[in-house]
């Protein structure tokens, strides 16, 4: 039973060490020979034991050659498959994917790995697959971190901490997994929050005398200190991370050391050896094929070169690292050379080039660190509070029950104290006295129990007050959104009828007085009475926008285009303007038809109201509808007309703000568009093409979230 333990218990850390991305060091010192003994065993053996020799073959060529490792874990997987068998085909799933996330193809790695979490969740609870349960889950958590995909990388490991320390037999893994939730937070850019688990992770591997991995998380806390400009204190820790691993550290930790100690010696104005540590990670990079240290080695050493004034120098490295980036799907890297990029560009007035980078830059930022993130982010922080709030209070509640114990054990004793006595002594003055004492006995007893009872008490109303707190803090917040609503339709309404009065009055007084001067201003009365009546429009629709409820069907975009076209060309369009559409005859998805309609209407009559309007310019609008990634539909409306110089784009999508003076709804067309894009579930942007043009975009996707199929709902015309 014993043996058996060991051999789960070193099959368990293997797999968590290629998780983490660590090369295992094979049966054999001769690696090439341990290798080619495994071959030798492909060749001979069928059936299960095959599979293991594939897996085994995946694992200990992952290191030297990445895709002959991926073509083995996909052997391996196809036998078990063949075979029937469910645990090998959790396993050869799990390896593949972990290869993949070595291959720096991070999307495909978490498609795969979450596409087997759900049947492994079924099965835990029977021999084998809880533990590809705990090594998926961390392997998830790693792709997520990777992919930028920040909230869910922490609430995995929040919930991999839950397990492993409710485990005695996890300790090791605890130090792992606190270090990887101290990576989450270095990469949102908490470095304190990422400082406060890193010290947790080495205060917990020398407290249990857990070497493993030493070096990296070392080198891990140089950068987070580094990141604070303590740059002093994190290269004494990088050079802590190196010194002990000493002769033997592997080709990826001395990367990795290279990258802090240039970020240490950067800090420090020491360009000369920041550049030789950097040029040094990014020659082991290419070795050992890191595309993410390739690409901050890169985004560094071009920081450097626009320092020395070799503009060119850094610009290329800056090419070659958004090249990277894009293939490996680094979007976080992606960011951070963006921003450089468009610095760079700045610094040398290229503003055309320098926009562009900005625009990326925002767009890519604001997917990441979206409002989405942020929630959820908070929201698994409070879960993790949450739950580190009840195991406090349940260990104190089990102090109380030992306290408890110990009182009626005290009391037990005492009882047969009193006995003993009675026995030995055999008189009435003595039985007297030992009532005397239990009596006393008694009322400490019982005084103990009304303070414990008092304690228990005292924890149970602190609990209610928080929970009240939460329950009345989340009703004011719906409070002052229905408020909120209910003043908007209510003014719109209130509004309108003497609106409508006036317009009226205003009809009848141009058909009655004659006076030129007076036409003027009673034309300009009724101009104005229309904008503001259209204004007030535009509230309704956003009130109805926030509260209906959708009514899903096929979308035909040709036939929606067209009406909207046809309502443009009823208002009345510019003479030299030229509208034209190009829509995709196979795109098509399910969504709420008027709130398409909706954002169409207003895109296009945004592009038209703002049409260059001058004898030199073929003004033109154009709208282009194609098909998206997973199966969503992407709409762009393009035009040349008088631009945005607006430096923060996000802002156009405010309500009541104004990019122009020929804006006559106030500020709301745009906001319009953003409420109805997001009440779709899609997402609205604006850029600026290669050609200099504006194009406002919207992606809508298959199907919008929680629909009411079927179920129709009033215009809100």
């Amino acid at each position: 039973m014993y043996y058996n333990f060991l051999k789960i218990l070193k099959g368990f850390l293997l797999s968590i060490f290629f998780v983490l991305g660590l090369s295992i060091p094979s049966v054999s010192q001769d690696k090439k020979s341990s290798i080619d003994s495994l071959k030798e065993l492909n060749e001979t053996l069928t059936g299960a034991e095959r599979c293991e020799v594939l897996f085994q073959l995946a694992r200990v060529t992952v290191a030297s050659d990445k895709n002959l490792s991926l073509t083995y874990a996909e052997d391996g997987l196809a036998l078990a498959t063949q075979i029937g068998d469910s645990l090998r085909m959790v396993r050869g799933t799990r390896l593949r994917g972990q290869v993949l996330r070595r291959l720096d193809r991070v999307s495909e790695s978490i498609a795969v790995l979450s596409g087997i979490l759900p049947m492994v969740e079924r099965h835990k609870s029977e021999s084998g697959f809880f533990e590809e349960y705990k090594i998926i889950l961390t392997a998830l958590a790693v792709s997520h971190t990777y992919s930028a995909d920040y909230d869910k990388a922490l609430e995995i490991n929040f919930h991999m901490l839950q397990i492993q320390e409710k485990d005695p037999n996890e300790k090791m893994a605890v130090g792992m997994t606190l270090n990887n939730i101290g990576l989450v937070y270095f990469k949102l850019n908490n470095f304190d929050r990422s400082i406060e688990f890193y010290e947790r992770a080495l205060k917990h591997k020398r407290e249990v005398k857990d070497n493993y991995d030493l070096d990296r998380l070392l080198i891990n806390l140089g950068l987070a200190y580094n990141a604070i400009d303590a740059f002093s204190k994190g290269l004494q820790y990088t050079e802590d991370g190196l010194a002990s691993c000493g002769d033997h550290c592997s080709d990826e930790i001395i990367m990795e050391g290279q990258l802090a100690l240039g970020v240490s010696n950067l800090g420090l104005k020491k360009l000369d050896e920041a550049e030789k540590n950097y040029l040094k990670s990014y020659e082991i990079s290419l070795k050992v094929d890191s595309k993410r240290i390739q690409v901050e080695s890169l985004l560094a050493l071009a920081k450097i070169r626009k320092d020395r004034k070799d503009i060119a120098k850094a610009l290329a490295y800056l090419e070659e690292g958004e090249k990277i980036s894009r293939q490996a799907g680094y979007n976080q890297t992606l960011i951070l050379l963006y921003l450089e990029s468009a610095d760079i560009y700045e610094s040398i007035n290229d503003f055309k080039n320098a926009s562009a980078y900005q625009s990326k830059y925002i767009h890519l930022k604001d997917s990441i660190y979206g409002e989405d993130l942020i929630k959820n982010i908070a929201r698994v922080q409070t879960e993790y509070a949450e739950r580190e709030n009840i195991a406090t209070i349940a260990a104190k509640e089990k102090i109380i029950r030992q306290q408890r114990d110990l009182n009626i054990a005290v009391a037990v004793i005492a009882i047969l104290a009193g006995l003993l006595v009675l026995v030995l002594q055999r008189s009435n003055r003595t039985i007297k006295r030992v009532n005397a004492q239990l009596s006393e006995a008694k009322e400490t007893i019982q005084e103990q129990n009304k303070l414990l009872e008092s304690k228990n008490k005292y924890l149970d109303r602190e609990v209610e007050l928080k929970t009240e707190d939460l329950e009345r803090a989340n009703q004011s917040l719906k409070q002052v959104n229905d408020e909120l609503d209910n003043f908007i339709y209510k003014t719109s309404h209130d509004i309108r009828g003497p609106l409508a009065s006036l317009k009226g009055m205003c009809n009848v007084a141009l058909m009655d007085v004659k006076d030129p001067i007076a036409l003027d201003y009673l034309r300009k009365l009724d101009a104005t009475a229309e904008r503001l009546n259209t204004i007030l429009t535009r509230l309704l629709i956003i009130n109805q926008i926030n509260n209906s409820k959708l009514s899903v069907s096929k979308i035909d975009f040709n036939t929606i285009v067209g009406d909207v076209m046809l309502l443009e060309k009823k208002k009345g369009l510019p003479g030299k303007l030229n509208i034209r559409k190009q829509i995709d005859e196979r795109v098509f998805i399910h969504s709420d038809k008027e709130l398409v309609r909706i954002v169409l209407e207003n895109l296009i009559d945004n592009a038209i109201k703002f049409y260059n309007d001058s004898d030199r310019v073929d003004s033109f609008v154009e709208v282009r509808i194609d098909p998206s990634e997973e199966k969503s539909v992407k709409v762009r409306v393009i035009d040349n007309g008088i631009g945005i110089s607006e430096s923060n784009p996000g802002k156009l999508f405010r309500m009541f703000f104004r990019a122009s003076e020929r804006s006559e709804t106030g500020g709301i067309g745009l906001y319009i568009v953003k409420t109805a894009t997001a009440k779709l579930g899609g997402r609205v942007g604006l850029l600026t093409t290669p050609e200099g043009f504006t194009e406002f975009f919207v992606v809508f996707p298959p199907y919008p979230p929680n629909p009411d199929i079927g179920k129709e709902k009033p215009s809100i015309y």
